[in-house]
């Protein structure tokens, strides 16, 4: 039997009410699971950078997308770190020696946003909660700046190594065949029935080292709903720092910078924690307590910005 795929119809469904950050230092707000109302709802394409932000943004020499040759990365490690959004400012002003930033038409910094698929029973979320090997996630990603979509699917191999294959969405009249006929090749030939269980998104600011051959993208506003939209889940209060590197190596800027602080990689899937804050109450969500502890840690407080080891 084929895949099932089923996908929401209105992509600009993908909204959030996440606060404006003014300033660098600004309160955070506290998770909250909120039942969403029209008039609370505003789009993430709205939502404003911190000045100190925007000013660290333009001391960067810039890239394009066709300048990475050894730093696209569609197979790598992966070191995921949390910090709190205070520190963004100060950490990219560390950056601008070792890193350029991605620049299209005048932008450094852009909207993501995904549609996670899973089964009904959640199998892909099981899998990763229960330390599966070889497992797998699937979503759709729209580029919001540029209006570009992509089905993607992400492999983690027994050796720890992220493998992202995608294909680009377009209005095919074959298009469900095709996403269908992606996804069962993608993963081993497995037949899921497959369905939209989470929307998300956030902003990303993309890195890159070519000579080293890395990137780091500074993801942050994440936001999780629920697809019957009674679900909502902000989260101003950190950022995800994400080092991409062919293999993986400490001789790395960012690495390097992180040791100084004394911040060491944390196990943050966007997925996995984006399922356990919307469905608290139907799905296991022990392997990660240390990461969801973490989280509400860092939104529940106005956090100090981290100090160097001098």
């Amino acid at each position: 039997m084929p895949t099932q795929l089923k996908f929401l119809d209105d992509i600009e469904s993908l909204v959030t009410n996440s606060t404006v950050l003014d300033t660098a230092d600004n309160n955070v707000m506290s998770i909250e699971r909120l039942k969403s109302s029209n008039e609370d709802i505003v789009s993430l394409q709205n939502i404003g950078l911190p000045t100190p932000v925007i000013s660290a943004l333009a001391q960067f020499e810039s890239y394009q997308l066709t300048d990475l040759k050894k730093a696209n990365l569609m197979n790598r490690v992966d070191s995921k770190f949390m910090l709190p959004m205070s520190f963004l400012p100060t950490l990219l002003s560390q950056l601008t020696n070792d890193y350029k930033v991605l620049d299209i038409d005048g932008k450094r910094c852009f909207t993501y946003q995904n549609q996670y698929l899973d089964t009904p029973e959640m199998d892909l979320y099981t899998e990763h909660h229960n330390g599966k090997l070889n497992r797998y996630k699937v979503r759709q990603r729209r580029y919001v700046d540029t209006a570009t979509e992509y089905l993607e699917v992400k492999l983690k191999n027994n050796k720890k190594r992220t493998i992202k294959t995608r294909i680009k969405i377009s209005n095919d009249i074959n298009n469900d065949n095709i996403r269908n006929d992606f996804i069962k090749g993608e993963m081993n030939g497995q037949n899921l029935n497959l369905n939209v269980v989470q929307q998300s998104g956030y902003q990303r600011i993309a890195l890159a080292n070519e000579e080293k051959a890395e990137r780091l993208t500074l993801d942050f506003n994440l936001w999780y709903k629920s697809t019957d939209g009674k679900n909502e889940v902000n989260l101003p209060g950190f950022f995800i720092a994400e080092l991409k590197q062919s293999k993986k190596s400490k001789n790395s800027p960012f690495y390097q910078l992180m040791s100084k602080y004394h911040v060491f990689p944390a196990s943050f899937s966007k997925y996995c924690v984006g399922c356990a804050l919307l469905y608290p109450d139907t799905l296991k969500a022990n392997r990660f307590k240390s990461v969801l502890t973490r989280t509400n840690h860092l939104n529940n407080q106005n956090p100090l910005s981290l100090v160097e080891n001098l």
